[in-house]
């Protein structure tokens, strides 16, 4: 839909929803890619089985500008300022846990950002009453 005609009254509703079918592909990714990796036909193939998690962050993506191009400028500012502490906190926690086990997989970095988001958005919303 056009973002002339987008309802902005349900763009919150449709950004959850996408938001969270984009976190089950993501998770179904990180699970499916060691088998993936290990039914490949070849090396070119593995390669692009390693890469499979990395689609639903890409639509995670644009979930996100989808998002932000139907809300109003007073929301886009609010919805920024959420990205922008998400970020620095969700960095901060992730350079930490990587640094102290740099032997595990970054597969859980994503869900720290995730709940990160979720804490950070929640009490932004607090905040701003």
């Amino acid at each position: 839909m056009p973002a002339s005609t987008y309802p902005v009254k349900n763009a919150d509703r449709i950004y959850v929803i996408e938001m969270f079918v984009a976190a089950l592909l993501y998770i179904a990714a990180a699970k499916g890619r060691p088998w993936l990796i290990a039914h490949a036909g070849g090396p070119e193939l593995a390669t692009l089985a390693t890469l499979v998690p990395a689609i639903p962050v890409w639509l995670m993506g644009l979930v996100v500008w989808r998002y932000y191009r139907h809300i109003d400028e007073y929301r886009q500012k609010r919805f920024l300022e959420v990205l922008a502490l998400t970020f620095g906190l969700g960095v901060c926690i992730i350079v930490t846990i990587d640094a102290l086990y740099p032997q595990t997989s970054f597969d859980w970095a994503w869900p720290v950002l995730g709940v990160t988001w979720a804490i950070i958005g929640g009490l932004h919303e607090l905040v701003r009453r």
